[in-house]
């Protein structure tokens, strides 16, 4: 071989070397996309150590046992008798509605005391890293367990669900396995969770009857806390959380419960109604847009009641409030009626929400004694107060005592009084100490004038 042919051939070998390289750099760059939005900073601006938290979905395997989105079901609340459907028990992947499984189970951790409404749980990386739609919590922050549920029942906040979880849980997927256990309890036997927001899973899946099942467990189960379905906003850290739920204006009768929406999905929906003493519970899932989503839903339910009257099926009456109940709807937000406008009167375990000001309190007796949990600012940090120490209280204690958070105003200032009253010399010092075991800081006063 020649000098100058050898130098040709030399020159091709390296060429073709230089071309795998360049190669190789572009396949290795072209994968690393996918992880990219992990260096992404986050809204915190600590984009390096939260970016860690962020968890990359698995990619979507469709789940062969879905072979559609589109269902629906229309049942009488108080009969379970079925007035229309289309394919209720095929499976469907359920979106937000799994929210509604997340609520129960937080609605029964606080009636059983594992919670109380003014618990400040630590926001956790995962929560803070939850996919939108979020709530808005803040680095290193908390979250009351009343503003994390009204985040799920208005917003429908990923962040809350995960935060939840976690609390009741220890983990979400350890959780998404109590959300399948109460399923089955509950009679919702094609439904399994794998997390508690609905975000996409394709092992997430349930059916129109189910969704039903559990909109009547809600219904029957906690009535003293179903009310908060009809929330149309609420306020947290200064913005406004709004409800998706757009059934609640428009159609009448309407008083919750829940929407969602994935691609794997479509729109979503699950809501009940009251017309002439009649509950219809709706379902419909897989609706091509929202607004015919609500379309279908409204036209269903309108022959829904049609066919309840035509049939003369029984009225609806509410589940009266379970002994264990310890809050009401009015807890999360104060003002808010009971279910259907029914009489809670001589409901007096724990009604922290009962919130009396000054100019309102009935007269405190002379001579009574009064736990008081402290002066605030801020009435809601009052409010707060009041409820994590009637939680931390035995029943007994509860159920003598009346809370009260009175308004005290001073030259520069105005203070808000968070009291447990209208109790005994010894249910006051008993209960005292019981909350300082608990490292909560109150006093056991004798009140002898108003």
């Amino acid at each position: 071989m020649t000098p100058s042919l050898r130098r040709f051939v030399a020159g091709l070998h390296g060429l073709a070397i230089c071309t795998l390289v360049a190669t190789l750099l572009v396949q290795g760059s072209v994968q690393a996309q996918p992880n990219s939005a992990k260096a992404r900073p986050t809204p915190s601006g600590k984009g390096h150590a939260l970016s860690k938290a962020v968890r990359t979905p698995s990619p979507w395997v469709p789940n062969p046992n879905v072979n559609a989105k589109d269902a629906y079901l229309i049942v009488d609340a108080a009969s379970g008798r079925e007035l229309g459907s289309d394919q209720p028990d095929e499976l469907r992947h359920p979106a937000s509605l799994t929210k509604l499984m997340t609520l129960y189970l937080t609605f029964s951790a606080l009636d059983s005391g594992k919670l109380s409404l003014g618990d400040a749980l630590p926001v956790s990386m995962s929560a803070l890293n939850a996919p939108p739609t979020k709530m808005g919590m803040q680095p290193n922050g908390t979250v009351l367990v009343r503003d994390a549920v009204m985040g799920l029942v208005t917003r429908s906040a990923n962040d809350a669900a995960v935060l939840l979880a976690e609390t009741l849980g220890g983990s979400e997927e350890a959780f998404a396995a109590q959300m399948t256990n109460k399923a089955r309890q509950l009679g919702m036997s094609s439904t399994v969770y794998r997390n508690a927001s609905g975000l996409p899973n394709p092992e997430q899946v349930t059916t129109a009857r189910d969704m039903a099942r559990l909109a009547n467990a809600l219904l029957r189960d906690f009535p003293h806390y179903y009310p908060v379905f009809s929330v149309l906003s609420y306020n947290y850290r200064g913005r406004s959380l709004e409800n998706h739920n757009r059934m609640l204006a428009s159609y009448a009768g309407a008083d919750g419960l829940k929407t969602g929406y994935t691609n794997a999905s479509g729109f979503n929906l699950v809501m009940s109604a009251v017309r002439d003493n009649r509950r219809l519970i709706g379902v419909v899932m897989g609706g091509n847009t929202a607004f015919q989503r609500d379309r279908l839903m409204a036209d269903l339910m309108d022959q829904g009641f049609q066919a309840a009257q035509a049939q003369s099926i029984q009225p609806w009456t509410s589940a009266r409030v379970p002994a264990s109940a310890r809050y009401t709807a009015a807890n999360f937000v104060p003002g808010i009626g009971p279910l259907d406008g029914r009489s809670l009167a001589g409901f007096t375990k724990s009604e922290p929400s009962a919130v009396v000001h000054a100019s309102t309190a009935p007269a405190t007796i002379a001579g009574s004694w009064v736990i008081q949990v402290g002066s605030f600012s801020d009435s809601r940090a009052a409010q707060a107060a009041l409820e994590r120490a009637t939680g931390a209280l035995p029943e007994a204690t509860r159920g003598h005592g009346a809370v009260t958070i009175d308004e005290v105003q001073l030259p520069d200032k105005t203070l808000h009084r968070a009291r447990l009253t209208n109790l005994s010399q010894q249910e006051a010092v008993d209960g005292c100490k019981k909350l300082s075991a608990r490292k909560i800081h109150c006093s056991a006063l004798q009140i002898t004038a108003r």
